[in-house]
């Protein structure tokens, strides 16, 4: 039952700064935001931190990202780099379970959905998508719910499929 700040922490680093680099090359008001956050977070101006070598400022980020502080500035990184870079994983997963939805947003989740349905979607997402990527997204799904499916966070801590492995 991982957090998006303990999400932050567990990806690879090579998925973290692909993250940051997506997220400043396409969704620039995201990283603005973000890159103001880490400001404050690390009482720097943010001139001064756009300043810093890219390489050098992301690793801070994911440094500050990755503490329980920091749970609502992950948590909109990862859905807003989903959203924008995957939206077509989000559709396939919504479309398997066969959960209505516009473009990959959802209005009315299910409370539960059944552990057949749910096996079949995460099989159909590992086979057409990096493991990593399905697993931050699974991981990312259940934590932005009100609701946590009890069979997904089962399945996200047993899988193997689905483990991070740094």
């Amino acid at each position: 039952m991982l957090t998006f700040h303990e999400l932050i922490g567990f990806m690879s680093p090579k998925m973290a700064n692909q993250i940051l680099e997506d997220t400043q090359t396409n969704n620039r008001e995201v990283y603005r935001a973000l890159v103001a956050s880490m400001a404050q977070a690390q009482k720097m101006r943010p001139v001064f931190i756009g300043r810093q070598p890219k390489e050098r400022r992301h690793k801070g980020f994911v440094q500050v990202l990755s503490r329980a502080g920091s749970e609502e500035h992950s948590g909109n990184l990862i859905r807003g780099w989903l959203f924008k870079e995957h939206k077509d994983l989000l559709i396939v997963f919504l479309g398997k379970l066969g959960i209505e939805h516009k473009d990959g947003m959802v209005d009315d989740l299910p409370e539960s959905i059944s552990d057949e349905a749910l096996n079949a979607a995460v099989d159909l997402l590992i086979e057409k998508y990096d493991q990593e990527l399905v697993a931050i997204y699974l991981t990312a799904f259940n934590a932005s719910n009100e609701n946590r499916w009890g069979n997904l966070d089962t399945l996200l801590a047993e899988d193997e499929r689905l483990q991070f492995h740094g």
